[in-house]
């Protein structure tokens, strides 16, 4: 029986590999809900990155933040910087690791054949959907500030859906031989993302409704729970994240990944001690009073899981004696770094604006890694490559100038240069789907990728036809 980066392949079942090979009548519901999520996270970034962009090269002068702000022009720029934060984090990092990655891979990964409620799926889309184009209307000072709570409210709605449906999904709809510790690293990463999402966002509702209830300065009360579920966000980026660098790692070292329970354990003390992580940025200056041994507990609940994996990952590279270094294992890389710069940031006195700058790069490196790791599979192509390393570098280099400044001509050219990254990605894309080639074989990675996804056909969906290497004829 093949071994596989977790246990076993089929989670004890010989026949399981096969029967998902031959699923010619496999639900593609779930696949097309996903498509839609990775559609609206690039939307949402290439939104949300022109608005960073605008901002920090100053392409929004002082009399057009007036005109726009009603004569408020440092209100306006205030209004402006938070919606770019929602749609990075709401719109398009967060929904493309659990929304996209998790409903297009999870039921694949699982044997399942669609997710447990299709309708609520495409439901919870169209919420997340509609919460964005209201966070957009909400630009205006025309639009009332209710519109942007009740866009929060209608994300809270379809998030909390999509939360309870991964957890239906995959506590009763996987196949029946495989057991919860057969799973792979990355399901596990995707349910206990789907357990906190059940636990803050009711939370997060509760606190938007009384903003209505209460009156008052709506927009300011707004800012100061986002500000609050900002702790909880950071966990909610880093679940998904280190699920699917685990599961690029485990590919381009072709063994499995060690200390895999304690890893398991590890993001479930985060998914439940992250839960709890509401007040820990508000001690900053919006408390009058700081409790030193609560906040540094908060911060070991969230540090002390992200060591154990990256040792995890260090361990598994270690054992493999030989790595592939692909495009996607070098946007894992790039997360890695970035997870270690939040942690150095986080020791550091008044960082913490730091510390959610590295964490939100970083999933944006696993979105990528993820991207680039799968886009075969889903797409039948790969992308070019000359293309993909220049998308790389760019970002790369405009992340490390983004985060060692924050003002002034270098701070400008880190801000253009991730805009120029934004556009060779959206260039990538195009490229990729309206490449003409053949579609590339079944598992496209080699021998390392040995989870059930690469036992289906690229794309998934199309018939099957392999030789004994693996490759589609």
């Amino acid at each position: 029986m093949p071994t596989v980066g977790h246990d076993r392949i089929d989670g004890g079942n010989a026949g399981l590999p096969a029967r998902l090979a031959g699923q010619r009548g496999h639900a593609d519901g779930h696949r097309k809900v996903g498509t839609l999520y990775l559609s609206l996270a690039v939307v949402a970034g290439i939104v949300g990155g022109m608005l960073a962009v605008a901002l920090q090269a100053g392409l929004l002068p002082h009399d057009v933040l007036a005109r726009w702000g009603g004569g408020d022009p440092a209100g306006m720029w205030e209004r402006i910087a938070t919606r770019h934060g929602m749609m990075m984090v709401f719109f398009c990092v967060l929904p493309a690791l659990s929304g996209g990655f998790g409903n297009w891979f999870v039921p694949l990964l699982t044997g399942a054949r669609d997710m447990a409620f299709p309708r609520l799926n495409m439901a919870c889309w169209c919420a997340v959907a509609g919460s964005f184009v209201m966070t957009l209307v909400g630009l205006s000072v025309a639009t009332s500030p209710l519109v942007s709570v009740a866009a929060l409210l209608l994300w809270c709605v379809g998030m909390l859906g999509m939360g309870i449906n991964m957890v239906a999904s995959v506590l009763n709809m996987r196949a029946p031989a495989m057991r919860l510790r057969d799973m792979p690293v990355f399901v596990w990463a995707q349910v206990l993302t789907a357990f906190m999402l059940v636990m803050v966002v009711p939370v997060l509702a509760a606190a938007l409704t009384r903003i209505v209830l209460d009156g008052g300065d709506v927009l300011a009360h707004v800012d100061t729970v986002l500000h609050a579920f900002s702790g909880p966000e950071v966990a909610l980026l880093l679940l998904p994240s280190m699920g699917i660098v685990s599961q690029v790692v485990e590919t381009f070292c072709g063994v499995s990944l060690r200390w895999r329970m304690p890893v398991v354990m590890a993001l479930t003390v985060m998914s439940v001690g992250g839960a709890s992580v509401w007040t820990h940025d508000l001690f900053d200056g919006l408390l009058n009073t700081a409790d030193a041994f609560r906040t540094t507990g908060e911060l070991i609940v969230i540090l002390a899981p992200v060591v154990v994996v990256m040792a995890a990952w260090v361990a598994t590279i270690g054992a493999a004696g030989r790595i592939s270094f692909r495009l996607p294992m070098a946007w894992a890389g790039g997360c890695a770094v970035l997870l270690v710069a939040g942690g150095m940031m986080s020791l550091r006195s008044g960082g913490t604006g730091d510390v959610h700058a590295a964490t939100v790069f970083a999933a944006v490196f696993a979105t990528f890694a993820g991207f680039y790791y799968w886009i075969g599979k889903m797409s039948g192509h790969l992308v070019p490559r000359m293309a993909g390393n220049i998308h790389f570098a760019l970002t790369a280099v405009g992340t490390a100038v983004s985060l060692m400044t924050h003002q002034g001509p270098l701070a400008v050219a880190g801000a253009v240069m991730m805009g120029v990254s934004i556009l060779v990605f959206a260039g990538v894309l195009v490229a990729t789907c309206m490449r003409g080639q053949g579609h590339v074989a079944a598992n496209y990675w080699g021998t390392g990728a040995r989870t059930l996804e690469w036992r289906l056909p690229s794309p998934v969906g199309t018939a099957l036809n392999t030789d004994a290497k693996g490759n589609r004829s």
